[in-house]
């Protein structure tokens, strides 16, 4: 009977950790930047060469980064109120949030070429665009 009551708790501290996790958002300063239509990085890091495609829309900024063989690794929106919302089904994730937020601002300050790093995580960005 005790057995029950522990598993009980654990059952219940593990769910309402996940469903706070889930609710919990972390929200970013989104740069003020000179519209643009669309920009496209090279981002290198530990896991290899990916690319990054940025749209501007209206006020959101549309993410989709993808591998070497085409697959998405991550797309999202970026709203006026610093939160990341999931285009699709990838999961989300944290590290690319705010690389993408940091992304915006080398546009920003008008990088071809930056250094960023994001957790532990050295990442290359350069731009691929020729404007």
């Amino acid at each position: 009977m005790r057995f029950k009551k522990v598993l009980n708790f654990i059952s219940i501290f593990a769910v309402s950790f996940v469903l706070g996790g889930c609710a919990a958002k972390a929200k970013f300063d989104v740069p003020q930047i000179v519209n643009f239509d669309k920009r496209e990085f090279e981002v290198i890091s530990k896991s290899g060469s990916n690319l990054l495609y940025i749209s501007h829309e209206k006020e959101d900024f549309y993410f989709t980064m993808i591998n070497s063989m085409g697959t998405p690794l991550a797309r999202r929106v970026l709203r006026p109120s610093g939160e990341f919302e999931a285009i699709g089904f990838l999961p989300p994730n944290s590290t690319y949030n705010e690389l993408f937020v940091k992304v915006l601002g080398a546009i920003k300050s008008n990088q071809k070429e930056a250094v960023i790093a994001v957790n532990n995580e050295n990442f290359k960005v350069r731009a691929l665009d020729i404007r």
